[in-house]
């Protein structure tokens, strides 16, 4: 008669590990689900393009700048993330300070989607539009505000590294929670890119 088969209690760093994997797992599935939701919203917005009730515009301005606050956002984060692995002379104060830049650039580009909305409003693109059955501008608006909502739970990520930061938990050693934030943060920052050139050129392109 066979033994039992009995499983090893882990160690506690084993624990770690498998805990670390466990959830950068789950930060990549969630990242697979949002691409495969916006990628439906193109999709849907690439189809519905052609329809009489379509009217082509511009984006305001504010769009191209907030996509360039964004820009510089991720690669100030891409060099936190190069200092905290190497080790180099990094304090938790100076960390925290990156963190909070990158979390007031955030804000700024929240604040310059709202612009643009405004700008966009001031041209009569509404998100519904009773009196001309405008439909560019809610698929605009809808797009644009999911990408806007994420960027909410970006900044909320934000706001939790820094408070490990503060804490001094942000290391060469125990960088794990930097990563997975950096990763989300860089991802919605190419994907707004990528919102912002197809929302720019789909119709000259299309």
């Amino acid at each position: 008669m066979k033994e039992p088969l009995v499983l090893k209690p882990l160690s506690p760093e084993e624990e770690r590990k498998a805990n670390i994997r466990a959830k950068n797992i789950m930060l990549w599935l969630f990242l697979a689900s949002v691409t495969l939701f916006f990628a439906a919203l193109t999709s849907v917005y690439v189809v519905r393009k052609d329809g009489s009730d379509w009217l082509e515009f511009s984006l305001p301005e504010p769009f191209t700048h907030s996509t360039i606050v964004l820009l510089m956002s991720s690669l100030l984060m891409a060099l936190l993330q190069w200092l905290v692995r190497t080790d180099r002379s990094m304090n938790r104060w100076l960390l925290s300070a990156g963190i909070a830049v990158i979390f007031g650039l955030g804000i700024w580009f929240t604040q310059l989607q709202w612009e643009g909305y405004k700008a966009l409003v001031a041209q009569n693109i509404f998100l519904v539009d009773n009196r001309t059955g405008n439909v560019s501008g809610s698929f605009f608006y809808i797009i644009t505000g999911a990408h806007f909502a994420h960027i909410i739970s970006g900044l909320l990520a934000l706001v939790w590294t820094f408070a490990k930061a503060i804490r001094g938990n942000l290391t060469a050693q125990s960088h794990h929670n930097l990563s997975r934030t950096a990763i989300y943060w860089h991802f919605l920052d190419f994907l707004w890119l990528y919102l912002f050139l197809f929302l720019s050129y789909a119709d000259q392109l299309i």
